[in-house]
């Protein structure tokens, strides 16, 4: 099935670990393909990024996009890193 823009909506649980994966699930109704394709960036680095397996470096471009989508108002609203996020060092 698909929607808008021809790409198929996540059917993976909804939630994540990354920072940035739950700040797109929680502010926006975008599938990961949707989010990538209007930030600028290729969805498999994309998937990278969430999952740790490469280190984030968007381009100041996609940054714009990411934080316009993301409705984020402040520094502090970004996270440090895109990967996942472990819990259990407290």
């Amino acid at each position: 099935m698909t929607h808008k823009f021809g790409m198929k909506k996540d059917r993976r649980p909804q939630d994540s670990p990354s920072p940035i994966e739950t700040l797109r699930l929680e502010r926006t109704q975008l599938s990961q393909a949707e989010f990538a394709v209007l930030c600028g960036i290729p969805l498999r680095t994309y998937q990278r990024w969430i999952s740790g397996e490469t280190e984030a470096k968007p381009t100041p471009r996609q940054w714009k996009a990411m934080i316009r989508i993301l409705k984020i108002e402040s520094l502090e609203e970004i996270p440090d890193d895109f990967g996942p996020v472990d819990l259990t060092d407290d």
